[in-house]
């Protein structure tokens, strides 16, 4: 069992429920060595096509399609860095490609066609009918994004799932990040500034982000996880606006957080730094009576800034 299927076992329901690349500045990912002498001429081939294509944001959809097709040749040490490199281009890519999907005639478009969140691309094809916008939906997929919703508007956003194609051919540290992040963008912690997920889940994949950047501090994408932590860790411990951890008329906890902090004390935090930051609180809501007292919150918001100021 890998740390991090510890990490979503030890703590029960708790769990269970749950940038740029800078090559000069370090390795692409962490235990990840260059192809064999046998195969390196084949993994350098593979690597020089990648790079023509990425390298280019017109043909960026040829990268993706070039790099699922190609990686099994490309030895782990090519592979890491060419799956960094996709998304350092996509993510790069993503806000003027995003300018073709707010014109008005587009956003009616699927709005008519009452596009969610939950359809997959067969379904999302199917539903919408005008040959331009199904076209956009085309180019959103090949370049390796998804659409998604959110207060009336639709809008492009990176699909983590799809990179899971290339786990097996990567660094165990970047095949890690890939799950941390398809599990947040597949179903995310928030939307419209109310938590969606249950506590459980809330504390499970802050625990698991935990893990990583403590099990590979030095992986090119630890920073990421730092920063996704820096977003998450404020949420279990205070909640969001329209999802609060403190009634904003008694201050009294959310009774259904107590106990899914209870079950961390219970199933124990094992060294697991954010479980350890529940640990520490649940002696301080004890004695306070589950309220947010001046306690409490001086505890809160040494947690919170120690991350957010990271």
């Amino acid at each position: 069992m890998t740390r991090f299927q510890k990490s979503m076992a030890k703590t029960g329901r708790a769990i269970l429920l749950g940038t740029a690349l800078t090559i000069a500045g370090g390795t692409a990912a962490v235990g990840v060595q260059p192809a064999s002498a046998a195969s390196a001429s084949e993994a350098q081939t593979v690597y020089n096509q990648f790079s023509k294509y990425v390298s280019n944001p017109s043909s960026l959809a040829q990268a993706r399609k070039y790099l699922i097709n190609h990686i099994g040749k490309a030895g782990s040490w090519y592979a890491t860095l060419m799956t960094l490199q996709l998304e350092n281009a996509q993510k790069a890519e993503l806000d003027r490609f995003s300018e073709k999907i707010y014109p008005e005639h587009v956003q009616k478009v699927l709005m008519d066609a009452e596009v969610t969140n939950e359809l997959t691309y067969t379904e999302l094809l199917k539903r919408v009918k005008d040959s331009g916008v199904r076209k956009l939906i085309e180019e959103t997929w090949d370049k390796g994004y998804k659409l998604e919703t959110s207060e009336g508007m639709y809008y492009p956003v990176m699909h983590y799932e799809g990179y899971k194609v290339f786990k097996l051919h990567i660094g165990k540290d970047i095949a890690a990040y890939i799950d941390i992040m398809a599990t947040e963008t597949n179903k995310p912690s928030d939307f419209d500034a109310a938590i969606i997920i249950t506590w459980d889940e809330l504390i499970g994949r802050a625990a698991i982000m935990s893990d990583f950047v403590d099990q590979y501090p030095k992986s090119n994408r630890a920073a990421a996880v730092r920063e996704e932590l820096s977003y998450i860790v404020p949420k279990l411990l205070m909640g969001a606006d329209n999802t609060p951890a403190y009634d904003y008329d008694t201050n009294v906890l959310d009774p259904e957080l107590r106990r899914a902090y209870d079950d961390v004390l219970l199933e124990g935090p094992g060294d697991n730094t954010v479980l350890n930051i529940i640990t520490r609180l649940i002696p301080l809501l004890d004695a306070s009576g589950n309220k947010h007292t001046e306690e409490v919150s001086a505890y809160l918001e040494q947690v919170i800034d120690g991350y957010t100021e990271r």
